[in-house]
Parts: C-alpha cells; structure tokens; sequence
C-alpha cells in the first residue's frame, strides 16, 4: 500500500506551494523604505494590434536606484527632482508601494498587486485543493504550477 502523501504530485505541488509562500512573504514583508528624487518620468503609448485598435499610455518613474511603473495619476501628481519615497522587497527587490511625501497614503502599481499577492494565493489555494481532490483538478493544478514558474521568472528579471 502506498502513501498518498509522497505521489509525484503532491510534492510537486508542495515545492510550488512553498514557491508560492516565499512570493507572498517577500510581498507582505515591510522592505526597506527608501527616498529619492525622481530622475525621470517615462510615458509610453503601448497599442494593441486587434480588431479594436485600441491603446493606452504607461508610466514609470526612474530614480538614481530604480525604474518601476506607476499609475498615471501618480506620474501626473509628480515632478521631476521631487522626492518619492517607496518600498523595495527583501527579497525580489520590487518596489512594492510608492508615494509622495505630501501624501498619506501608498499607491501599489496593480501589476505587482497580482504578481506578489494574488496569483501566489490563488496558487496556494488551488495546490491544497489538489492535495484534497488529486487527479480531478490536476490540469488546473499544473496551469498554475507554470503560473508560479513565470512569476518567479518576472521577478528575478
């Protein structure tokens, strides 16, 4: 009789399971807090080659230690050579939030949202759910084990 425990499957989900904690852990942690003055202010209009033709503008902002995007109100409510605080992760070393000093709250660009929050509890969820019902959502299991992987990926690059 074998163990359930120790199939394939189950360890794989473990190992991306702790994959996954350690994206969240580097997301939840405080970083540490930085200021800086804002070197530049990058605005790029990206378009969409579909049938609706659409686009929109992007922006980033670039101090002497980052460059890390940001929305357009907040690129619109700054200056160049303003001081900017945020937040880099212990980890990944991402710019989890980021504000003006005259404001009191943070901003987090949505992107890192669901890159360091969403998708690794999603992650975890499904991974237990597997544990629990095995071969019945197994497909949705590996979907997200590649999810995980190419969130790593966008991390370390």
């Amino acid at each position: 009789m074998t163990n359930h425990l120790l199939t394939p499957a189950t360890i794989f989900n473990a190992i991306y399971s702790l994959a996954a904690l350690l994206i969240l852990i580097d997301f939840a942690l405080p970083g540490k807090l930085v200021s800086h003055k804002i070197v530049d202010i990058q605005s790029a209009h990206q378009q969409y080659y579909n049938a609706g033709g659409n686009s929109h503008y992007s922006y980033a902002i670039t101090t002497n230690a980052h460059t890390f995007p940001v929305t357009e109100a907040f690129a619109q409510s700054v200056q160049v050579n303003q001081n900017i605080e945020y937040s880099v992760s212990s980890i990944f070393k991402e710019v989890n939030w980021y504000k003006s000093p005259s404001a009191n709250n943070k901003s987090i660009y949505s992107l890192r949202l669901v890159s360091g929050l969403v998708l690794p509890l999603l992650a975890i969820i499904v991974f237990a759910a597997a544990f629990k019902y095995k071969k019945k959502i197994s497909t949705l299991a590996f979907v997200f084990q590649v999810l995980v992987i190419a969130d790593l990926i966008f991390l370390l690059v």
